[in-house]
């Protein structure tokens, strides 16, 4: 028996308004990060590699990553959100290609609950943030580390209908496959030079108003 509707929703830059190794560059590796991310994009895509390089330079103690993390900019609609999600008996995803290491963290402070978290795991090691994806998922992407559009054909086999909301390139299937996507930073870009069709966003509330209106949710 399928249930009614699950929103999945990418974590960083979407859920919260910045990317979590964005704060980090520019908190603590400054001007020489900006420019390997700079070389980095000429050749390659911003993944696990590109990630594990800048999170394990913090070289901060795991007492002060904790702080950063609680500090990330979460969108002021966020938690609502969930919560009418929830209320209109639908169940909510974050799916990150960033770790599950810092999502987890920051949804206990915020007691955000009921919520699953597919992402990679990650650990603190060496004065960092070290993400590790698992080869053996059936959701493993080489790439990514974790490939969405995977993810997403999985829910839908089991719900009646799936959201999507993401903002980047690791997006674009994910967006692609849902039933209806919502868009924004460069997801809509992406998705426009491909003539897939999405929704554009900022905020959370423009979709919790979207998904009135398309009576998914009975109140706002």
């Amino acid at each position: 028996m399928t249930k009614k509707f699950a929103f999945v929703s990418d974590f960083d830059g979407t859920l919260t308004d910045r990317d979590f190794y964005h704060i980090v560059m520019d908190k603590y590796l400054k001007d020489w990060s900006w420019n390997y991310y700079d070389e980095w994009k000429k050749s390659k895509k911003i993944n696990v590699d590109f990630l594990n390089k800048m999170f394990g330079a913090m070289d901060r103690s795991e007492e002060e990553i904790f702080q950063d993390i609680l500090e990330l900019p979460l969108d002021p609609y966020a938690v609502k959100f969930i919560q009418m999600v929830q209320n209109n008996g639908g169940d909510f995803f974050i799916l990150s290609a960033g770790t599950s290491y810092y999502i987890n963290k920051l949804l206990e402070y915020f007691k955000i609950k009921n919520v699953t978290v597919i992402s990679m795991n990650g650990r603190y090691h060496n004065r960092g943030i070290e993400i590790m994806p698992d080869p053996k998922s059936e959701f493993y992407s080489e790439m990514w580390g974790i490939d969405k559009q995977r993810v997403i054909l999985s829910l839908k086999e089991k719900y009646e209908k799936v959201y999507f909301a993401g903002d980047s390139e690791p997006d674009i299937g994910a967006a692609k496959t849902a039933d209806c996507a919502f868009a924004t930073g460069s997801l809509k870009d992406w998705l426009t030079k491909e003539k897939a069709p999405y929704i554009a966003f900022e905020h959370f509330e423009e979709v919790a108003k979207y998904l009135v209106r398309e009576k998914v949710f009975t109140d706002f």
